[in-house]
């Protein structure tokens, strides 16, 4: 049985707390966009960094509902920091426009659209981070090892295979009318995902509301445990109770307070269930315990209907 939580909140900023009684009216009043992102299960399970990193190589470790164990080694295959922080929302982004079109390729001007889905001015600053962000993701490799009782899985690939992004050499060289080598046909700027994580992704997706996304896009720790919970609660068929140690292996980023833990997902809790109220989850002594949604209304209407399980 889940009972309210009962252990003092952490304090969020104004902003996102205005922007999450947002969400929550929005989908009480049935006004949500119903947009949903194909969220990676395996940056669901494992987190990226919250801030740079001077390591090339993180590895993180998780338990599936179904019993079976993943797990994701992240590493840097290029000069320069591993992806962190807001770098997530990019990638989430990405990895969606992928699996909605069925495609590998996804354009440079459809990245820029990025920038208005999360809701940020498209103007110098926010389009220079923009190319930041793509030259730490471009350089992401993820290993991801499956264990379960019959079988052991093993993949490691490259998130992105090519990129070609302009640069104002590019830009010139078209107006002069000079050939630019495309990625795809009709494609001349944006990104190839490789095909070994493109099948992986649409093997292992899960749908995540977009609004959840865009609000918690400067609270990357946040937007992570919320993102778990949504996960759990989603694929769950029965309640089941999670150790802290495990999640500490899988989504504590170099944090040596094990306790600190516990309070975090009690804020996420009380965070998510503020939006989605049918959400049970609960921080207790042992561990996170999750069961389905109440009555099995999920957060996005469609997701009970979609459901991709592990």
């Amino acid at each position: 049985m889940f009972s309210p939580v009962k252990s003092k909140p952490q304090k969020l900023s104004v902003h996102l707390s205005e922007r999450l009684v947002d969400v929550a009216a929005a989908r009480h009043f049935e006004q949500l966009s119903g947009e949903v992102y194909q969220v990676a299960q395996a940056l669901i399970l494992c987190g990226l960094p919250y801030e740079p990193t001077s390591k090339s190589k993180i590895t993180r470790k998780a338990m599936l509902a179904d019993g079976s164990r993943v797990t994701v080694t992240f590493s840097t295959a290029l000069e320069g920091f591993m992806p962190y922080g807001s770098d997530r929302c990019l990638l989430h982004f990405l990895l969606d426009k992928a699996v909605k079109t069925r495609s590998r390729f996804v354009n440079w001007e459809t990245a820029t659209e990025f920038l208005i889905a999360m809701n940020m001015a498209p103007g110098g600053k926010n389009r220079r981070d923009l190319r930041k962000r793509f030259a730490r993701i471009r350089g992401l490799t993820i290993g991801v090892e499956r264990t379960g009782p019959h079988s052991n899985d093993t993949e490691i690939m490259p998130v992105i295979r090519r990129s070609h992004l302009p640069t104002s050499l590019d830009r010139r060289a078209e107006r002069r009318g000079q050939t630019v080598l495309p990625l795809d046909e009709g494609m001349v700027y944006g990104v190839e995902i490789d095909e070994v994580f493109f099948e992986e992704l649409m093997r292992h997706h899960v749908p995540i509301s977009k609004e959840l996304i865009s609000s918690t896009r400067k609270q990357s720790q946040l937007q992570d445990l919320m993102l778990f919970l949504c996960w759990r609660c989603y694929a769950a068929q029965s309640e089941s109770l999670i150790p802290w140690e495990y999640l500490r292996q899988q989504l504590w980023q170099d944090d040596t307070n094990r306790q600190r833990i516990r309070t975090r997902f009690v804020m996420a809790i009380r965070t998510l269930r503020g939006i989605w109220p049918e959400l049970q989850a609960e921080a207790t002594s042992k561990g996170l315990s999750v069961a389905p949604p109440r009555d099995r209304v999920y957060l996005t209407a469609r997701a009970g209907f979609t459901r991709r399980l592990p």
